[in-house]
Parts: C-alpha cells; structure tokens; sequence
C-alpha cells in the first residue's frame, strides 16, 4: 500500500533542455521563394514548470508551462530565430518503484516568434503543439529527459507552418 500512496502524491516540477527546433513551410528558410516550401533549423533551450495536480496511483493529471529561445546563426546575416510560450494539459504514466521510467504527453497552445531565417525582425503567431517524451529518474527527484514534439504556427502570411522540437535536459521534482 505504501508505494501506491507515494506514487499518488502531487508531483511539481521545473526543467531545462538544450533544444532544437525544426520550422518548415511556404518561405521559410534563407534563399526559398515566397510561394515555395522551405525550412530552417534553430538551436537553443526550453524552460519549463509542470504541475502533476491530480493523481490517479500512477496516472497522473496536471499542466505544463514553457518557453523556448532558439537561435542559429547561417550564412546570412539574419539567422534562424525562434522563441515562444506555451502552455496546456499533460498526462504522466508514473510505475512504482523500481521502475524509473515516467512516459508523459502534453497539448499545449500559445505564441511563437520566428524571422523565418530571412528577416532581422520576428512575426508572432498562434502555435499548438504535441509534445511526447520520457523522464527517467537518475536520483531521487532528479530525472533525465528526452521529448519530442510537433505542432504547427497557425496564419504566418496567411499559410500555416509546421514546427518541430526536439529537446534533451534535466527534471528536478520539487
């Protein structure tokens, strides 16, 4: 019964990832013509808070909220920039221990900022996203993280691009 009950606890936590993001559509990308698919690639970190606010033994309810700053430099003088916030519902499979794996998936909404790899300046838009990864716990209330997520940036001259991510970091459980 103990580890049913420790692994019913409200879980919070904060992380921070090196994270890439792979932005593709009509013009994007430095050299790609307006009306033709393109796409650059941004290096960067994702910073985040997570908020497991409602357990069920180890399913796990709660919310999530991040931002991400990305930027590569290329061969032009504009480089590839993203940044963006967002935030949304996620759902954790928690096993008792000894298992320490933790699978979650997360839906979440907000704005993302891109200069399409061709511009000094940003244009901001609405973005969703799917994220998916796993934690995988090295000491206690420490995890290593691995994710991937996609999703699209929704009305960027008037076409919608999609947006990749991918990250690797660090989960300390508070």
């Amino acid at each position: 019964m103990a580890a049913f009950s420790a692994s019913s606890r409200a879980q919070t936590g904060v992380y921070g990832m090196f994270s890439a993001g792979h932005y593709s559509g009509i013009g994007v990308g430095y050299g790609t013509a307006p009306d033709q698919s393109g796409g650059m690639t941004a290096r960067g970190g994702t910073f985040g808070v997570y908020d497991n606010f409602a357990p069920f033994g180890p399913v796990r309810f709660g919310g999530d909220a991040r931002f991400f700053i990305q930027n590569s430099a290329n061969s032009t003088t504009y480089g590839n920039k993203l940044a963006g916030f967002l935030f949304g519902p996620r759902l954790e499979i928690a096993p008792p221990p000894p298992i320490p794996l933790k699978p979650y998936i997360q839906l979440e909404i907000g704005g993302v900022g891109t200069n399409n790899g061709t511009s000094t300046s940003k244009s901001t838009s609405f973005a969703y996203q799917v994220n998916g990864g796993v934690d995988f716990t090295v000491l206690p209330h420490l995890d290593i993280r691995g994710e991937y997520g996609a999703g699209q940036l929704t009305s960027i001259n008037n076409t919608n691009h999609t947006l990749q991510e991918f990250g690797f970091g660090l989960v300390l459980r508070l």
